[in-house]
Formats: structure tokens, C-alpha cells, sequence
């Protein structure tokens, strides 16, 4: 019985003879004899209502059937019909479908309003009973009796859907409310639907109508902006209180010779980060105005190459550059605007603040937190002017609510959204978009009014506290909003707030690339449609708010975030600079990838030693000291406090085998040179795969102050082949921690021995894996699986690589290696390597829900560990 999505309509047919019918009034008289003529005005009268009646009955018909046709086109089969109800059924995939079918015959515009159809949409399993042409076949069920009730109860116009369909109770259809009625004796309940914007996805698009207003409520900060050239003003601002929209306004203002925008880009450890990209972003600008470019003397121009090459210049010169960038031009000064000046590098701030000269120069315009310090390089400079951005008043907030939504809705209604936000900009328009996006408020044409008689109202708020006022007022709807978006399209938010909040569709389509996230391309549209991002120049996406940032931060779970930063770091350093490099070394020490981070911060810090950034390059090059120390001290150690995410983690019951060493003579530690030798007391449950013996001498423990490498390879005891063995048997150990770092180590060394090559080259794969590079670790183990060896090392390299597909998602093709891998390890009899087969197949079953599959499999791995009946 195919569950299906069922549509019922109700019409009004008239009778053809209203006033009575054989069928249901018999004419009183004697059977047989002539009926008495009706009086002439009577019968006047009656042939009015019969024409009346007959064009009602094909007005009806024609509409019923126009509506057929157009139910076929969009899919569905006639399934019922009856004298005043007929009804469509649809797949349960086809709800647009069916919804807006309803919402055609219920809007119809040509039809009077109380002769359009009452609708009533149900969803369940539906009986065949017959079919009776391509586009009819009858049939019957709960969701027909249903739909049918709700059309009976409903007005005409209106659609009633069931509670209980899934698409409401997902929240996918937009609903005004409930309505009930009775049908014959029974009470029936539905949920009215909106025909005008029945889809929650047409609601979300309202956001894209918000207009951008006019500055607000700020004419008196701007005019104290106006300070003398050469000298710095302070704008105080909380996230969302319009700071940054103060600092570009006030550009057009104070119309200026030329104007450079500097914002914080990435993570704010690139030496000049921030002031490159402000003036590439100015060269684009003038160069798409066809106004030109400053001129620059011969001799700045290889300076400003190497800036915007990301290599770096000494900060007096990079001054000299922005000096001439914004040198006065008739009579007109140039302006220099910092938002966010607490998070720009102190490289660009440097260079700042050599190039304002008291009594010339450009005057610059500083945006700070309202409790930030003023930035060390900035100390040396008195500001002319210092002005605080508080909220609006309420007045001012009523017109940025009617100005948002371009007047159209009333003044009642603006004061009642209004009181409902803090009154700071940010906070006024993200409750106004999370209303929209929410369903609460309705935008049709000209009016916008509440879904609800009860949306938006409820006391007011009461007045914020001085700790509420510290938290940025506009995070609560941000988060309300969030919490309704595409989980594809968070997934690229956040990794656009991971780069910083400012990348480019490049960088942010690499750190997508093992999320299973969609490209910036496919959902650009929609989030710059919703206010979510915009193109600072072309190929770039920038959050709208350093709140946004934040919010979407903290909503990455805790375990995850270390995989993001991890990410982050080879994202970055495949796509920055030498100077770059700074930023990637900060994710990676977030990471906890220390030895990373120090290679990164080496390398930045020496290009910017090169570069005459004395500076930053002493405070690089302290970082990476730090970070080898602390690297160093974890070496040989599990670190309870590791960041590597599970997810990046192999089992270690399935990959980490060290292969039984091939002996010329009896080994001292006896029983673990024979392959296959069971263990001496099995368990119930097989453990760390493949070792299936337990040497007869403890490993060593591995703690800070051990040096695993030293006891292995320097001992004068252990032959090249023990080496081996002992070399192989701590890398288990190093998974098992979870330890990349050592493991790496030991993996080198194992090369060097030579021996057990192909253990050697799987735990690289794993290396490459629990550092996410996927596509090298799947290669590295497609690679060993192919080669030519023996069936047992065969099944060792296939089962590796269905590790790791199962690690990269990719469970169907782990499923294949793993049986090919356990008809190689039956090949080879090895009932240790079937036992980790069978082992990693009852997980993988597990994983995806298949439980009997795994006791299967699980039953098979405990026969294997058993051994053969003796």
C-alpha cells in the first residue's frame, strides 16, 4: 500500500431544478395522473432560477475539469470524485506540488470568493482499487476520509491541511492558524494554510526585499568626525551598533581626496595582512570607477608590488605608500577608516601610524570596542575627536524598522516590532529577518503585517543591564536565524567565519571540500539574498557582521573544532603568502598540531626578518620556539588534552598489525614469531587487531620524559629485525594515543630500517588521513592494495583501505574491500587476519544501522579468534 499525499476539493453544484427534484421531493398527486401547471409567475420565477442553477452546474464542471487538467500537469492521478468532492493524489516527494495546486484553486481570482473550492490535504497509505484511464485510478484510504472532512468543514478559499502532515509538522508549509468544525458527528481539526506564501523557502526570499536605509539618529557623531588632516578620531562602538556603517558614511561625507577602508582580514597574524588587502580592494575600485590610481614615485612601486605579493616591506616605507595613496587633492584630504582597529595586525597599524603627520597627511578614523584599549601602535597619537555610539532612540528605531521594509508596514506596527529588539541597528534588522524567515511577520505586495494576531507582542523588554549591553545585542536573533538555515549553506558560513569571516570562493570551496557542503556557487544567490554575506570585490564573500562571526564560532561543537582549524591551516597555506604562512601556523596551534604550527611561524617569521619587519619577525619567531618546545615535550607522550578530532582517529583494531618477523633463528620472546599462532586464553571479544599475541616483555609506557626512539634504535642489544619488530609495535601504540607526531617519527625510522615497508606506507596513509588530507591518504592505500604480494599481505593492504574509505564516508566501497580482503585472508588461512575482517565488518554494520548484520559478523570474528576445534 504506497503511502501518498491526497488533495480534496468541495465546490458548490447547484441543482438543476432547485426547488424540488423527483429524487428528493416526490410531486404529491395520484400515480400516473397529469401534474397541475405550476401559477405563471411561479413558473417565471422558477425558469430564472433553473438558467441560474444550469450556468452554476457548468461553471462548476468547467472548473473541476480545468482543474483535472492541471493536476495532471503537475503529476498527480484523479483518484476520487463524487457529486461535490473530487480528489488527487500525489507522491509523498511531490508536496509543492500538491500545495500549490490547492493554492491555485483556492486563490482563483476569476471565481467570486464564496464559490471558490474549500480544500483539505491529507498524507497516508492508499488501497488500489481500479483504475479507470492514464491519468485516473481509484482508490481509497485514511488520508482519502480525511482530506475529504477537512474540504467538507473548510470556507471556501481556504485550504485546511491535517496536523499530522509531515510537511507541517516539519515546518516546510506556512500555516495561519488552526480551524475546526463539525462534520456530520464528528469534530474535525485542521491547520489553515497560506495560500499566498505557502512555502517556508517563498517566506525566507522575503528577506531579499529589505531595503538598506539612510544612517540613523547619528548626524551629531558624524559632524564631530570632521577632525583637522593628520590626526586621529576615535569612534567607540559595540558589535551592532553601527560602527562600520558610521566609518562609510562618513567617507561620503567628507567626500575625500581618496579613501582607504582597513579591516581585519583572516586571523590577524599576517604582517600587513589588513592594509594588503585594503589597497588591493582600492586599486580594484578605482580601476572598475575608471578613475586612476594614484600615481606613485619609481621608487615606491616595487614597495607596493611586493605589499600586495604579501611579501612585505619595512613600515616606514609601506607609510610612504599610504601617504601618496591618499595625498591631498584640490583642497581635498584623504581619509583613512579602520574598523575593527582592536583586531587589525599590528604590522598595518604601524604603517598607520607613520603616515599621519600632524598638520598633513590624511586624518584617520579609528573603530573600537566601547572597552578596548587603543592598540599599542596607536599610543603615540592623541585623538582629535572620541565619540560613543549608544543605542537609538525610540523614535529612531521606529523609522529604521519602517525604513527596513521600504514603509510598507503601519505605524503600529513598526512601534510594536520595534519595542521588541534593543535598539541598535544590527539587533532591529536581524529580528526583522528572523521574523520573516520564522513565518511571524507577512510580506505581500505593499503590507506587511503579522502571520498571527499574537506575533511580536508580549511585554516589551525590559532595560538592558550594563552586562547585557556588553553582549552583542543582535546574537539572539542571528541564532534563531541560523537555526532555520540549510545545514549545506551554515556548513559554508562557518567555514567562512573559520578564515576570518572575509575569504575568498576558493579558499572557502577547500575547506568545504570533505564536509560534503555544497560549492559557493550554488549557494551564493541564497545567502547574499538573505543578508547573510556580501562581495567586498568579485571572488570574495564577507560576513555582514562581526557578530555573525562569533555566533557561528561558537555554534561548532567543541569535538569539531580542532578538525575546522586543522583544515583551516592547509587551506590557508596552499593559498597565502610567505607572510601568509603566519595565519596558517596560528590554525594549526589551535589545532594542536604543534609541530606544524612551528614550521609555519618559522617560515613566516624568517620572510619577515627578510622584509626588515623586525617586529613581527621577532614575535613569529618567538611563537615557533614556543610551539617546538611544547611539541616536544608532548613527543613520546599521550596528551589527555589532544585536540585531534575522533573523527580524524583510525581504530587501531583495524589497521595497526605489525607483521610477524621473519626470523633466522628462535626469537627470545618465542610463541609471537610463529604466524597464526592463537593467543593462549581467547576472549569472547577479539582485541587489537592484528596482533593476536601478546609479547612476553611490557612496552614501554611512553611519558614525557621517555624517548621512545632512543630505547629502540640506539640499543646495542636488538638486531636490525627486533628494531623492527619494536619499531612496529610502538607505532600501534602512538594510534592507539591518537599521537601523529610520534607516530610520524617512528614511521621514519621504520623506513630506515628497512624492513616492513608496507606496514611503513599504510601508516603514512594513516598520517595523511588523521591530518585530513583524504584524497592522499586514499590514494597512498589504493596504491598498496593493488600491488602485487601475498594473499596475507593482501588482505592486511585491502582491509587498510577499507579503513579508509569508512573513515572518508565512503561506506559502500569499504564494504567491498573488506570482503575482498577476507576471501584473501581464507586464501591464505590466516584466521587472525579473517578475525579482523570479520571484525571490521560487524562495525561498519553497526554504523549503519544494520544490528542483526553486525551479530553476524560479530559471531564470525569470535569463531575465527577461537581457532580451529582442536
Amino acid at each position: 500500500m504506497p503511502e501518498r499525499i491526497v488533495v480534496s476539493f468541495r465546490g458548490t453544484a447547484a441543482l438543476s431544478q432547485p426547488d424540488s427534484t423527483d429524487a428528493v421531493a416526490p410531486w404529491p398527486g395520484r400515480r400516473g395522473a397529469p401534474r397541475a401547471p405550476a401559477p405563471p409567475s411561479r413558473q417565471k420565477g422558477a425558469a430564472r432560477a433553473a438558467g441560474s442553477a444550469a450556468r452554476g452546474e457548468e461553471s462548476y464542471l468547467a472548473r473541476a475539469l480545468a482543474l483535472k487538467k492541471r493536476a495532471e500537469a503537475l503529476g498527480a492521478t484523479l483518484c476520487a470524485w463524487s457529486a461535490q468532492t473530487f480528489s488527487f493524489e500525489f507522491t509523498p516527494d511531490d508536496v509543492e506540488e500538491a500545495v500549490l495546486l490547492a493554492a491555485l484553486a483556492a486563490e482563483d481570482a476569476a471565481v467570486h470568493p464564496d464559490a471558490r473550492f474549500a480544500v483539505g490535504i491529507a498524507q497516508g497509505e492508499m488501497t488500489y482499487v481500479g483504475e479507470a484511464g492514464r491519468f485516473t485510478a481509484l482508490s481509497w484510504g485514511q488520508p482519502l476520509l480525511v482530506a475529504v472532512m477537512l474540504a467538507r468543514v473548510a470556507l471556501p478559499g481556504d485550504v485546511l491541511l491535517d496536523p499530522a502532515l509531515p510537511a507541517v509538522i516539519s515546518g516546510e508549509l506556512m500555516t495561519l492558524g488552526a480551524h475546526r468544525g463539525i462534520d456530520g458527528a464528528r469534530r474535525v481539526r485542521g491547520v489553515r494554510l497560506d495560500a499566498q506564501q505557502p512555502l517556508r523557502r517563498q517566506v525566507a526570499e522575503s528577506v531579499a526585499r529589505l531595503c538598506k536605509p539612510p544612517l540613523i539618529g547619528r548626524e551629531a557623531e558624524l559632524a564631530e568626525l570632521a577632525v583637522p588632516p593628520g590626526s586621529l578620531a576615535i569612534v567607540r562602538a559595540e558589535p551592532g551598533a553601527g560602527g562600520t556603517r558610521l566609518l562609510l558614511d562618513l567617507e561620503r561625507l567628507l567626500a575625500p581626496s581618496r579613501s582607504l577602508f582597513v579591516a581585519p582580514i583572516g586571523a590577524s597574524r599576517e604582517p600587513f595582512g589588513a592594509l594588503r588587502r585594503a589597497l588591493a580592494r582600492a586599486a580594484l575600485r578605482a580601476e572598475k570607477s575608471r578613475a586612476r590610481a594614484p600615481a606613485l614615485p619609481d621608487r615606491l612601486k616595487p614597495a607596493l608590488a611586493r605589499l600586495l605579493a604579501g611579501e612585505g616591506v619595512e613600515p616606514r616605507i609601506a607609510a610612504e605608500v599610504l601617504a601618496v595613496w591618499l595625498a591631498p587633492s584640490d583642497v581635498r584630504v584623504g581619509l583613512l577608516a579602520v574598523d575593527d582597529a582592536s583586531e587589525v595586525d599590528a604590522a598595518s597599524l604601524d604603517a598607520i601610524a607613520l603616515a599621519l603627520s600632524p598638520g598633513g597627511g590624511p586624518r584617520a578614523v579609528a573603530r573600537l570596542g566601547r572597552s578596548d584599549p587603543l592598540p599599542a601602535p596607536l599610543t603615540a597619537l592623541t585623538p582629535a575627536a572620541t565619540v560613543t555610539l549608544g543605542p537609538l532612540s525610540a523614535q529612531g528605531a521606529q523609522d529604521l524598522v519602517r525604513r527596513l521594509l521600504d514603509g510598507c508596514i503601519d505605524e503600529a506596527g513598526a512601534r510594536r516590532w520595534a519595542a521588541r529588539a534593543p535598539a541598535f541597528p544590527l539587533a532591529v534588522r536581524e529580528l526583522l529577518c528572523e521574523a520573516l524567515e520564522s513565518g511571524a511577520l507577512r510580506w505581500i505586495g505593499r503590507s506587511v503585517g503579522p502571520r498571527r494576531r499574537s506575533a511580536g507582542r508580549g511585554r516589551p523588554p525590559r532595560t538592558m543591564t550594563g552586562a547585557e549591553l556588553a553582549a552583542p545585542p543582535a546574537l539572539r536573533s542571528i541564532e534563531g536565524r541560523l537555526r532555520l538555515l540549510a545545514i549545506g549553506q551554515r556548513t559554508v558560513l562557518t567555514a567562512l567565519a573559520t578564515l576570518g569571516g572575509d575569504a575568498s570562493d576558493a579558499a572557502i570551496d577547500a575547506l568545504c571540500g570533505g564536509t560534503g557542503a555544497p560549492k559557493v556557487a550554488a549557494v551564493q544567490a541564497a545567502l547574499l539574498g538573505a543578508g547573510w554575506v556580501f562581495r567586498p570585490e568579485p571572488g570574495w564573500l564577507r560576513l555582514s557582521s562581526r557578530t555573525l562571526r562569533d555566533a557561528l564560532l561558537a555554534g561548532v561543537p567543541p569535538g569539531e573544532r580542532a578538525a575546522w582549524h586543522l583544515a583551516a591551516a592547509r587551506v590557508v597555506e596552499d593559498h597565502a603568502s610567505v607572510l601568509g604562512l603566519a595565519d596558517a601556523a596560528w590554525h594549526a596551534a589551535k589545532a594542536g598540531d604543534r609541530r606544524s604550527a612551528a614550521d609555519l611561524a618559522g617560515r613566516a617569521g624568517r620572510a619577515a626578518g627578510d622584509a626588515l619587519l623586525e617586529g613581527s619577525a621577532a614575535e613569529l619567531l618567538a611563537f615557533a620556539d614556543e610551539q617546538e618546545t611544547a611539541s616536544d615535550h608532548r613527543d613520546g607522550a599521550p596528551d589527555s588534552s589532544s585536540s585531534q578530532p575522533p573523527t580524524h582517529r583510525t581504530p587501531i583494531e583495524v589497521v595497526g598489525d605489525a607483521p610477524e618477523p621473519q626470523r633466522s633463528a628462535p626469537a627470545p620472546v618465542g610463541e609471537r614469531s610463529r604466524p597464526g599462532a592463537p593467543a593462549a586464553q581467547p576472549d569472547d571479544e577479539p582485541k587489537d587487531f592484528p596482533d593476536a599475541t601478546s609479547p612476553d616483555v611490557g612496552l614501554p609506557c611512553g611519558d614525557a620524559t621517555e624517548d621512545l626512539l632512543a630505547k629502540t634504535t640506539e640499543s646495542p642489544v636488538l638486531s636490525m629485525n627486533d628494531i623492527a619488530v619494536r619499531l612496529a609495535e610502538l607505532a600501534k601504540q602512538a594510534l592507539v594515543q591518537g599521537d601523529l607526531r610520534t607516530l610520524e617519527r617512528l614511521v621514519g625510522e621504520l623506513r630506515r630500517t628497512g624492513e616492513h615497508l608496507d606496514l611503513a606506507e599504510r601508516m603514512t596513509g594513516l598520517i595523511s588521513l588523521g591530518r585530513g588530507a583524504k584524497e592522499e591518504a586514499l590514494r597512498r592505500f589504493r596504491i598498496a592494495a593493488e600491488a602485487d604480494a601475498s594473499p596475507s599481505q593482501r588482505a592486511r593492504a585491502l582491509l587498510a583501505y577499507g579503513v579508509a574509505l569508512a573513515a572518508a564516508g565512503r561506506t559502500e566501497g569499504a564494504l567491498l574491500e573488506a570482503l575482498s580482503a577476507l576471501a584473501r585472508a581464507r586464501e591464505a588461512e590466516d584466521p587472525h587476519g579473517e578475525q579482523a575482517c570479520a571484525q571490521f565488518l560487524a562495525q561498519l554494520a553497526a554504523a549503519t544501522g544494520h544490528e542483526e548484520a553486525a551479530r553476524a559478523w560479530a559471531q564470525v570474528a569470535r569463531l575465527a579468534g577461537a581457532g580451529p576445534p582442536s
